[in-house]
């Protein structure tokens, strides 16, 4: 990350300041003075306010905690502003009371919904957060982010932030919703396979039986009665009935017909029989009446006889059509027919039924198997992306760079009586003339020269990640407890770092500055009545 200008307004003790960070050279004193104290001293001028600022406008909190109270001057009561320039195109505005980031990018506006979303984005065109800031940009007081005095899991953290193995991590977050959904899937589809089978099995079930009364049924019917039905259809057998039906009642009509035209006959065949000679056999005289009966029944005996000699032929018809026509099976047959006809029609429909069945049943079988391959890989790429996975491959392969850098600049510091080495698991071993020797066990000098030394190193680390180191880095009262062979490894270490970038220091002693004041830029603070003011000298 290159830091170009910042402008400051009312934050901590600065009432309004500019600094462009790139119109100094690889050297900066920072210097202050502190007209409110007596006698004038550099401290409390607000010489570290600068280094706030930056910190406060990427990250929108402080190296030292400060309160929200305390970041704006006397005069406002905790409001400020900060406007920094990074990588030439970004500009961040950072205010409180109220809290406001604003990122404009290329001029174009790129501010998200809300602080947070918008710090994420920073962060992600960035490609860096609070965490490598303090460890590998800023030294000094005030800065609890010192790697050897980390616990093993915040140096973990601290190095997945430099390698962006977070990434990794937000990845194994996906990975494992992914993993939880086709494990839910393929439970789902199990139990829509067992469904789908259950409902296979019913339909089978029904097409079994309807299969087993078929044949039951068949086995009633004789052949000459299947083959009637097969030369039959429905309507055909349906129409002989009906006709059948008519030759019945044709017949019982014209049968009542010659019942009664026999009767009449058989009457008037009587009388004529009686009366036939005209006479009555109780009287000698037959009455003109009688005789006209007579000729009625005469009439009606010959066309009597003429009728049934009609009816006859009508009679023998019937009873031959009837006999053409009877049905060759019983009417229980038919139905029985019929039920077989029924049957058989569902039996094609169930028939289509388990096609259709044995299709889902295929269908959810091959879903839960991808599900459950699918849920395989996952589960491999859940622990690959694990700590126990590519972050430990990634880790391991650095840790020679690490090491090597490490002890680079720790040479500078400690003319090789020390060294260094962090395991597989980040934990340390420290040389001192070849003894081991532990970090809590040092004095203040040299716990100082190892962290600013790891400090370096994680710096360089950067560039092997491929993220943009900072073209500035912060000493605040770095010689604080170093002597008189360390100050001199500090000034050899300092000509080493202004090769490659720019370096703000802040100290107060005197054996330092007396070796670099010839060859650095001066940024004076100066404070009067609570309120500091920051000049280029």
């Amino acid at each position: 990350m290159k830091l170009n200008t910042i402008k400051i307004e009312n934050f901590l003790s600065i009432e309004e300041a500019e600094v462009d960070f790139e119109d100094f050279s690889e050297l900066v004193r920072v210097v202050g003075v502190n007209n409110d104290t007596k006698p004038k001293s550099s401290n409390g001028a607000g010489k570290s306010s600068i280094i706030e600022a930056v910190a406060f406008a990427l990250f929108g909190k402080t190296i030292r905690k400060t309160t929200e109270k305390s970041l704006g001057n006397l005069n406002t009561k905790g409001k400020c502003r900060v406007t920094i320039r990074v990588n030439d195109n970004v500009v961040i505005e950072r205010t409180k009371k109220p809290p406001m980031l604003k990122v404009m990018v290329d001029g174009e506006n790129c501010t998200k919904e809300g602080v947070n979303q918008t710090q994420k984005y920073l962060e992600s065109i960035l490609n860096t957060n609070s965490s490598v800031f303090l460890a590998s940009i800023v030294f000094g007081q005030g800065n609890s982010t010192n790697f050897l005095t980390a616990s093993a899991e915040e140096k973990r953290t601290i190095i997945q932030n430099f390698l962006s193995v977070s990434e990794l991590f937000k990845q194994r977050q996906h990975i494992k919703a992914i993993k939880s959904k086709n494990n839910n899937d393929k439970k789902v589809y199990s139990t829509l396979v067992d469904d789908a089978n259950f409902k296979l099995g019913v339909i089978r079930d029904r097409k079994n039986d309807l299969t087993k009364m078929c044949k039951e049924a068949d086995k009633s019917l004789t052949p000459e009665k299947l083959a009637f039905v097969k030369s039959h259809t429905i309507s055909e057998i349906q129409e002989i009935e009906r006709k059948n039906h008519d030759l019945e009642v044709e017949y019982n009509r014209l049968l009542s017909k010659k019942n009664e035209v026999r009767g009449i006959a058989e009457r008037a065949l009587a009388r004529i029989e009686k009366y036939e000679n005209g006479k009555c056999e109780h009287c000698d005289k037959v009455s003109f009446h009688i005789w006209e009966m007579l000729q009625e029944d005469k009439k009606i005996a010959k066309q009597s006889g003429e009728d049934m000699e009609d009816i006859l032929p009508s009679v023998h018809k019937i009873r031959k059509e009837l006999s053409e026509v009877k049905l060759p099976i019983q009417l229980e047959d038919f139905d029985l027919i019929e039920k077989v006809k029924s049957f058989e029609a569902e039996i094609e429909i169930l028939k289509g039924q388990i096609k259709t069945q044995k299709q889902i049943c295929k269908e959810h079988i091959e879903d839960m198997s991808t599900a459950q391959k699918q849920y395989d890989l996952m589960r491999f790429w859940e622990t690959a992306f694990s700590e126990q996975g590519l972050v430990k491959y990634v880790i391991r392969n650095i840790l020679s760079f690490f090491n090597e850098r490490s002890n680079y600049y720790l040479g500078f510091l400690t003319q090789g009586n020390f060294s260094i080495e962090f395991d597989d698991l980040l934990q340390e071993t420290i040389l001192n003339k070849k003894k081991t020797s532990y970090f809590s066990t040092l004095s203040g000098g040299e716990k100082k020269k190892l962290s600013l030394s790891v400090m370096l190193a994680l710096n360089d680390l950067l560039l092997l990640t491929g993220k943009e180191r900072s073209n500035v880095v912060f000493f605040d009262e770095i010689a604080d407890s170093l002597d008189e062979e360390g100050i001199k490894g500090l000034y050899e270490l300092i000509q080493q770092i202004t090769l490659t970038k720019r370096l703000f220091i802040i100290t107060h002693n005197d054996n330092l500055t007396s070796l670099i004041e010839d060859w650095s830029d001066i940024l004076e603070v100066t404070k009067e009545n609570h309120i500091s003011k920051v000049k280029k000298l």
